[in-house]
């Protein structure tokens, strides 16, 4: 990634305060295409229309959840290559291990602090 105004991230969070405070990080460092989805079930919707070059996702959501999100994006020809961080407040689950399993890029500790996260998007991006 050489333009990092260019990247394209969906943030996926039930909660509304945790996708502004992942957007105003993103933002933060220059981006300028931050789209939020509050379900798994939306950011398919949204990754189906939109090449994002980038998803941070809760793990934890009600219907389709962080771990049925990177799991569906993993299946799909098209957007199985896209770098996807995972938010959760655990460090050592069933889940997180599922996740690790099914590919998850990084994982990014609940709460957010924005330059933590602003160094795991710029490791996944491979981004100085």
């Amino acid at each position: 990634m050489s333009d990092i105004r260019s990247t394209k991230v969906l943030v996926v969070d039930d909660q509304k305060s945790m996708r502004g405070l992942v957007r105003f990080a993103l933002m933060q460092m220059g981006m300028e295409t931050v789209d939020g989805a509050e379900s798994g079930e939306e950011a398919i919707k949204k990754l189906t229309q939109v090449r994002y070059d980038l998803v941070i996702t809760d793990l934890h959501m009600g219907g389709i959840s962080g771990l049925g999100l990177l799991k569906a994006i993993r299946s799909h020809p098209v957007l199985r290559g896209t770098p996807v961080i995972m938010a959760t407040s655990e460090t050592s689950s069933d889940a997180v291990r599922q996740a690790k399993t099914a590919g998850v890029d990084a994982f990014i500790l609940k709460p957010v602090e924005p330059n933590a996260l602003q160094s795991r998007v710029k490791t996944v991006l491979r981004v100085a």
